[in-house]
């Protein structure tokens, strides 16, 4: 994984079909199941309508009793290959309104998966760091999950 001024780009091998990968991103009860920092924090799927247009909306807890709520669109979905979303933080939370993207790219590899999540547009070098670490920790409950 690498951060730079434009961005976060996380790449992994996951030993599962690109279509058993991509339905981890479009089933909102799989989701809740991994797509969060660490196992401590807990993910509340407020909304979910996964086509190009739809939109979600996410609620995550943290120990401390603090929620922070991310909201965004489906822009593309190109089943089993490629996604790409919104991802825009709501107030209170100090990086609300941040319009950023994600780019989810599946290719077939001889173990299953090569994974690539590019999140770029945050204009804030702290927005990155907190991003890398969250896809990070997000990836390994992904793995768990497959």
């Amino acid at each position: 994984m690498s951060a730079s001024s434009h961005g976060v780009e996380i790449h992994r091998v996951l030993r599962a079909s690109p279509e058993k990968v991509f339905a981890a991103f479009a089933d909102a009860t799989i989701v809740a199941r991994w797509l969060r920092p660490s196992p401590e924090v807990q993910l509340s799927v407020l909304a979910f309508d996964f086509r190009p247009g739809g939109g979600y909306r996410f609620a995550y807890d943290v120990p401390t009793g603090e929620r922070m709520v991310v909201a965004g669109m489906y822009r593309i979905i190109e089943r089993p290959a490629r996604l790409v979303f919104s991802w825009r933080i709501e107030p209170p939370d100090a990086h609300a309104g941040i319009d950023s993207e994600v780019t989810v790219t599946l290719v077939p590899s001889d173990v299953g998966t090569e994974l690539t999540i590019r999140h770029a547009n945050f204009g804030r070098a702290d927005a990155e760091t907190r991003h890398d670490q969250g896809w990070r920790g997000a990836l390994d409950l992904l793995e768990d999950q497959l």
